[in-house]
Protein backbone atom coordinates (compact mmCIF):
# COMPACT_ATOMS: atom_id res chain seq x y z
CA UNK A 1 0.00 0.00 0.00
CA UNK A 2 1.38 3.41 -1.01
CA UNK A 3 1.83 6.08 1.61
CA UNK A 4 -0.13 9.29 1.11
CA UNK A 5 2.02 12.38 0.68
CA UNK A 6 1.60 15.02 3.35
CA UNK A 7 0.48 18.24 1.68
CA UNK A 8 2.84 21.17 1.98
CA UNK A 9 1.17 23.79 4.11
CA UNK A 10 1.48 27.51 4.60
CA UNK A 11 0.85 29.16 7.91
CA UNK A 12 0.54 32.81 8.60
CA UNK A 13 -1.35 35.71 10.03
CA UNK A 14 -2.44 38.78 8.12
CA UNK A 15 -3.76 41.90 9.83
CA UNK A 16 -5.77 44.98 8.94
CA UNK A 17 -6.66 48.00 11.04
CA UNK A 18 -10.06 49.58 11.50
CA UNK A 19 -8.89 52.78 13.18
CA UNK A 20 -11.27 54.75 15.35
CA UNK A 21 -13.71 51.90 15.98
CA UNK A 22 -13.90 49.48 18.91
CA UNK A 23 -13.94 45.70 18.79
CA UNK A 24 -17.62 45.78 19.74
CA UNK A 25 -18.34 47.95 16.68
CA UNK A 26 -16.27 45.83 14.25
CA UNK A 27 -17.27 42.39 15.54
CA UNK A 28 -20.87 42.23 14.19
CA UNK A 29 -19.57 42.37 10.62
CA UNK A 30 -17.40 39.30 11.20
CA UNK A 31 -19.84 37.52 13.48
CA UNK A 32 -22.34 37.34 10.59
CA UNK A 33 -20.73 34.15 9.28
CA UNK A 34 -23.26 33.73 6.48
CA UNK A 35 -23.02 37.36 5.36
CA UNK A 36 -19.47 37.47 4.01
CA UNK A 37 -20.66 39.10 0.77
CA UNK A 38 -21.71 42.18 2.77
CA UNK A 39 -18.09 43.09 3.53
CA UNK A 40 -16.11 41.21 0.85
CA UNK A 41 -16.94 42.29 -2.70
CA UNK A 42 -14.88 39.33 -3.95
CA UNK A 43 -17.80 37.18 -2.72
CA UNK A 44 -20.83 37.72 -4.95
CA UNK A 45 -23.04 35.66 -2.66
CA UNK A 46 -22.81 33.93 0.70
CA UNK A 47 -25.40 32.36 2.95
CA UNK A 48 -25.89 29.75 5.65
CA UNK A 49 -26.65 26.32 4.21
CA UNK A 50 -27.31 24.52 7.46
CA UNK A 51 -26.86 24.93 11.18
CA UNK A 52 -27.51 27.68 13.68
CA UNK A 53 -25.90 31.13 13.43
CA UNK A 54 -23.06 31.59 15.91
CA UNK A 55 -22.84 27.88 16.73
CA UNK A 56 -20.26 25.29 15.69
CA UNK A 57 -21.37 23.26 12.71
CA UNK A 58 -22.87 26.18 10.78
CA UNK A 59 -21.97 25.72 7.12
CA UNK A 60 -21.89 28.64 4.69
CA UNK A 61 -21.77 28.68 0.92
CA UNK A 62 -19.83 31.41 -0.87
CA UNK A 63 -19.41 32.02 -4.59
CA UNK A 64 -17.95 34.60 -6.94
CA UNK A 65 -17.52 34.87 -10.65
CA UNK A 66 -14.24 35.67 -12.32
CA UNK A 67 -12.98 35.99 -15.86
CA UNK A 68 -10.29 33.52 -16.92
CA UNK A 69 -7.26 34.40 -19.04
CA UNK A 70 -9.18 33.08 -22.08
CA UNK A 71 -12.10 35.44 -21.38
CA UNK A 72 -14.47 32.79 -20.06
CA UNK A 73 -16.53 33.35 -16.92
CA UNK A 74 -15.80 30.90 -14.15
CA UNK A 75 -17.71 30.58 -10.88
CA UNK A 76 -15.50 29.94 -7.85
CA UNK A 77 -17.30 28.46 -4.84
CA UNK A 78 -16.63 26.96 -1.44
CA UNK A 79 -18.34 25.58 1.65
CA UNK A 80 -16.97 26.57 5.03
CA UNK A 81 -17.78 25.14 8.44
CA UNK A 82 -17.78 27.17 11.65
CA UNK A 83 -15.74 25.29 14.26
CA UNK A 84 -16.02 27.72 17.21
CA UNK A 85 -17.22 31.24 17.90
CA UNK A 86 -16.62 33.30 21.04
CA UNK A 87 -18.21 36.74 20.94
CA UNK A 88 -16.71 37.57 24.37
CA UNK A 89 -13.20 37.39 22.90
CA UNK A 90 -14.27 38.52 19.42
CA UNK A 91 -13.01 35.45 17.59
CA UNK A 92 -14.09 32.46 15.54
CA UNK A 93 -12.49 29.46 13.83
CA UNK A 94 -13.59 27.73 10.66
CA UNK A 95 -12.42 25.29 8.01
CA UNK A 96 -12.82 25.17 4.26
CA UNK A 97 -14.70 22.10 3.06
CA UNK A 98 -15.60 21.35 -0.56
CA UNK A 99 -14.49 24.01 -3.04
CA UNK A 100 -13.16 24.64 -6.53
CA UNK A 101 -10.86 27.48 -5.46
CA UNK A 102 -7.79 25.30 -4.89
CA UNK A 103 -7.88 24.50 -1.18
CA UNK A 104 -7.28 20.89 -0.27
CA UNK A 105 -6.79 21.90 3.37
CA UNK A 106 -7.47 25.16 5.17
CA UNK A 107 -8.31 26.07 8.76
CA UNK A 108 -8.51 29.71 9.77
CA UNK A 109 -9.39 31.99 12.64
CA UNK A 110 -10.52 35.59 12.83
CA UNK A 111 -9.88 37.69 15.91
CA UNK A 112 -10.51 41.36 16.62
CA UNK A 113 -8.05 42.96 19.04
CA UNK A 114 -7.33 46.56 20.11
CA UNK A 115 -4.64 48.30 18.04
CA UNK A 116 -1.42 48.15 20.07
CA UNK A 117 -3.51 47.03 23.06
CA UNK A 118 -5.33 50.39 23.17
CA UNK A 119 -8.98 50.29 22.11
CA UNK A 120 -8.98 54.12 21.84
CA UNK A 121 -6.84 53.72 18.71
CA UNK A 122 -9.31 51.31 17.15
CA UNK A 123 -9.35 47.65 16.23
CA UNK A 124 -7.15 45.28 14.36
CA UNK A 125 -8.51 42.21 12.60
CA UNK A 126 -6.18 39.19 12.64
CA UNK A 127 -6.75 36.36 10.16
CA UNK A 128 -4.59 33.34 10.96
CA UNK A 129 -4.49 30.39 8.57
CA UNK A 130 -3.00 26.97 7.96
CA UNK A 131 -3.48 26.06 4.32
CA UNK A 132 -2.20 23.97 1.48
CA UNK A 133 -0.27 25.61 -1.32
CA UNK A 134 -2.33 26.28 -4.45
CA UNK A 135 -1.25 24.00 -7.27
CA UNK A 136 1.12 25.80 -9.62
CA UNK A 137 1.33 28.92 -7.45
CA UNK A 138 4.25 30.14 -5.30
CA UNK A 139 3.90 30.13 -1.48
CA UNK A 140 3.37 33.92 -1.50
CA UNK A 141 0.09 33.38 -3.37
CA UNK A 142 -1.63 32.03 -0.25
CA UNK A 143 -0.54 34.99 1.91
CA UNK A 144 -1.52 37.43 -0.84
CA UNK A 145 -4.94 35.77 -1.15
CA UNK A 146 -5.69 36.17 2.56
CA UNK A 147 -4.15 39.64 2.85
CA UNK A 148 -5.99 41.05 -0.18
CA UNK A 149 -9.35 39.81 1.08
CA UNK A 150 -8.72 41.07 4.62
CA UNK A 151 -7.66 44.57 3.51
CA UNK A 152 -10.84 44.87 1.42
CA UNK A 153 -13.01 43.65 4.30
CA UNK A 154 -11.43 46.06 6.81
CA UNK A 155 -11.84 48.98 4.40
CA UNK A 156 -15.50 48.13 3.88
CA UNK A 157 -16.17 47.69 7.60
CA UNK A 158 -14.63 51.10 8.31
CA UNK A 159 -16.64 52.68 5.48
CA UNK A 160 -19.91 51.22 6.81
CA UNK A 161 -19.13 52.34 10.37
CA UNK A 162 -18.22 55.86 9.22
CA UNK A 163 -21.52 56.09 7.33
CA UNK A 164 -23.39 55.15 10.53
CA UNK A 165 -21.47 57.71 12.66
Amino acid sequence: MAEEATPITCTGTVTARVEGFTRAQVWPFLEDFGGLHKIDPLADISYALEGVYGHPGLIRFCASSTTTETGETKVLWFHEKLLAMDPTTYCYNYEVLENNVGFTYCKSSFKVVPIDGDEKLGSQIEWTYVSNLFEGKPPEHVADYFNTNLQIMATNIKKYLEEKS
